[in-house]
């Protein structure tokens, strides 16, 4: 069971601990207004320790996750991979992508199954082809049972995010 005590200290636990096994091949530009954005497969680290990083500490540390919905995915969210795109200049990745990280580190997620792609305002990831996952608005949490996508959350959620990432796990 989830416990409020638990959530602390993951919470805390993961903030400190960098994911050394993660693959990254991020770039920090520059984009047309002059601002630093990361492009590229990256690590949490990265998007913590970058421009980015401001708004992921204080939206992470202020989302209340339903706890409820929480243990209904529990079990389920285990069986799944998740890849994140966003864009460190968009301001609904801002709020998205640190709150379900909060509610992945809440579980207990495996964040080896977690990729995370950062895309400049085209749309382009650097060196990195992502093509196929037809990207047309960031973020996007894209689910993936045995390597086959399930489900997605683009933009900002239709209702929250742990009720809309349940609803696809139930499918």
């Amino acid at each position: 069971m989830v416990t409020k005590k638990k959530i602390a200290i993951v919470s805390t636990l993961l903030l400190i601990v960098v994911n050394l096994s993660a693959q990254s091949d991020s770039l920090n530009i520059a984009d047309d207004s002059g601002d630093d954005i990361l492009v590229g497969k990256c690590k949490r680290i990265e998007l913590q320790n970058s421009n980015f990083g401001n708004d992921f500490f204080e939206e992470y540390r202020s989302y209340d996750p339903d706890m409820e919905i929480l243990e209904d995915i529990e079990n389920k969210i285990y069986n799944c991979s998740v890849t994140i795109v966003l864009g460190t200049w968009c301001g609904d990745s801002q709020i998205q992508v640190p709150r379900f990280i909060k509610i992945l580190d809440v579980l207990d997620y495996n964040t080896n199954y977690l990729k995370l792609i950062c895309v400049d305002k085209n749309k382009k990831a650097g060196n990195s082809d992502i093509t196929a996952l037809n990207i047309e608005r960031v973020p996007t949490f894209i689910f993936y049972k045995k390597n086959k996508e399930v489900g997605r959350i683009i933009e900002t959620p239709i209702n929250t995010l742990e009720l809309d990432t349940y609803y696809i796990l139930e499918k």
